[in-house]
């Protein structure tokens, strides 16, 4: 895989390895793009989920069960960021990137661990294409496929800035030390995370 790159298979190199598999199809519409985001946003969620879970090791089920809402609402936004309200959808997913890596340094992450998890979206995203691609005649075009990249990319940029002024003040303020995850910490995310939804479904229902 491509580091920071999102190939669906659709750049001009690609076109040319696959010749005939090309022939005939169309590059899908953002909408059914969307759509088709939207009905596998549980496989991708869960597969994410899965890798982090894997290259960082068990989770206390309180900490598990946060990560997979937290997951779960990044997934959500995808399918939105490809519509024409991208730009409304981008200012939540900058705040729920910021509080990832927030919780990232709480959670006792490096700098570079916090950037890898989230990356993983990426690597989730990729299998998603791999297992369950659009229907026949169907392929990602690449406008789409740079949007869903760039989205990540800042994704990534505002999780390590919130990672690194989360240690910064940590420090400032004496102990050096981030935050630990408390169940007051846990409760202040959740309901973070909370107010998030609540913003999104009301985003969604007003451009509907």
């Amino acid at each position: 895989m491509k580091d920071s790159v999102i190939d669906t298979g659709m750049n001009p190199t690609a076109r040319s390895r696959t010749g005939s598999e090309t022939t005939g199809s169309r590059e899908m519409e953002p909408m059914e793009l969307a759509l088709w985001l939207q009905a596998g946003s549980v496989c991708v969620s869960e597969r994410w989920l899965a890798e982090i879970v894997a290259r960082g090791g068990t989770m206390p089920e309180e900490v598990a069960g946060l990560m997979d809402r937290f997951i779960r609402l990044f997934v959500s936004f995808l399918p939105a960021s490809l519509g024409p309200y991208h730009e409304q959808v981008d200012p939540l997913w900058r705040q729920a990137a910021e509080l990832y890596g927030s919780l990232g340094a709480m959670r006792g992450l490096a700098a570079g661990e916090i950037i890898e998890e989230f990356q993983l979206l990426r690597e989730a995203l990729l299998r998603h294409f791999d297992h369950d691609p659009p229907d026949s005649g169907l392929r990602i075009g690449l406008r789409e496929t740079l949007r869903l990249n760039r989205m990540i990319d800042r994704g990534v940029t505002h999780a390590s800035v919130a990672h690194t002024d989360s240690l910064f003040f940590s420090l400032f303020q004496g102990s050096g030390v981030p935050e630990a995850l408390t169940p007051e910490v846990m409760q202040e995310v959740r309901d973070q995370l909370m107010v998030m939804e609540r913003e999104f479904t009301a985003l969604m229902r007003l451009l509907d």
